[in-house]
């Protein structure tokens, strides 16, 4: 397509080889994305520009649906709003099982530095230099703090939810438990598994040990105590670990669940008073949303980097999102969400 991106349009640009923050080739690199809203109304007001989380898509309105239309936190009558499925997922972008540069295995280390390069480069590609508000939460959260700090683009406000810093030894092991699940999986095999019979058991299992992370103890314990009304012998809190299992290995693929785990272990912003500085020289104002039931990414921890930007000189303020869904909130709590995005 031209550089000129359409309304609700839908593309795939070709990044070509990129050079990994770990000094690896990314040989054929493409990057799927989507556009809502109005081109020429984001020419003069600015776009939009969000980035999903771990299992997310291009499709904000698959998981955003909620804050995205005329009047909306995710205004489309007077911006256009663009969203790119993040670099080593599994819905059209390159990831571990589509590359085309070599086995999955094989497949770059990638950081959320690599995922908020390919970003940029659409970016340019699309001719897009004015951005309105940028914003990402949990693994969008970290790689829209690794692109603010380096976008060519003018940022009036970025908002982070659900974010830290750098991915804390609690959160790896969360995350290595899911891929230590995926590897047990004898379909596994190293990421090099036949198409027609993928790990869906660790996949599934994976997920199940996700779930614990992404909600709070005071959720489980009001929602499913020891009640068992839905399966004869089986408690009804395992009942919906095994139904998010399942609905997971039915969109999402397991190579790309193992990489992309790995980029939220690698992130890491290293010292704030630099990662500010660059920010601040292109973000009007820099918001991040604790939630205050979070055991995934503690509220506190994005306290600590936002009152670590504000003393190295950034417009930077902190909000927090009050939940019994623990991490999940941002996914939730449409009304406390859309208050932030509107910066309310």
């Amino acid at each position: 397509m031209s550089a000129t991106a359409t309304a609700g349009a839908r593309g795939i640009h070709r990044l070509g080889t990129l050079v990994t923050a770990g000094g690896e080739r990314l040989a054929d690199a493409r990057l799927a994305w989507r556009i809502i809203g109005d081109q020429e109304a984001a020419r003069e007001h600015g776009w939009i520009v969000v980035f999903h989380a771990l299992t997310g898509s291009a499709d904000v309105t698959a998981w955003w649906g909620p804050l995205v239309g005329d009047g909306r936190p995710l205004d489309t009558g007077r911006h256009a709003v663009l969203c790119a499925n993040l670099l080593g997922s599994c819905h059209g972008s390159t990831g571990p099982r589509s590359w085309r540069g070599g086995p999955p295995d094989a497949f770059p280390a990638l950081a959320p530095a690599d995922l908020a390069q390919a970003v940029e480069l659409l970016l340019r590609h699309l001719g897009i230099d004015r951005v309105a508000l940028a914003a990402g939460g949990s693994l969008g959260g970290m790689v829209a703090l690794e692109w603010a700090r380096r976008t060519a683009c003018t940022v009036d406000r970025l908002v982070v939810i659900a974010a830290p810093a750098a991915t804390s030894a609690q959160a790896i092991a969360w995350n290595a438990a899911q891929r230590l699940a995926i590897e047990a999986d004898p379909r596994w095999r190293g990421g090099r598994y036949a198409a027609h019979e993928p790990p869906v058991g660790g996949l599934a299992a994976a997920r199940a040990i996700a779930m614990m992370s992404y909600r709070s103890p005071a959720e489980f314990r009001q929602r499913f105590g020891r009640g068992s009304t839905r399966v004869p012998g089986r408690y009804d809190v395992e009942h919906w670990l095994r139904r998010h299992g399942e609905k997971l290995v039915a969109r999402f693929d397991a190579a790309s669940y193992w990489c992309l785990l790995g980029v939220m272990d690698r992130h890491d912003l290293g010292d704030l008073r630099t990662a500010a500085r660059a920010t601040a020289a292109r973000v009007g104002t820099v918001t991040g949303v604790g939630i205050d039931r979070d055991v995934l990414y503690e509220a506190r921890e994005v306290r600590h980097w936002v009152e670590a930007y504000r003393a190295a000189g950034a417009r930077a303020r902190y909000a927090e999102i009050a939940s019994v869904y623990g991490h999940d909130a941002f996914l939730i709590e449409w009304d406390q969400v859309a208050a932030i995005l509107r910066g309310d």
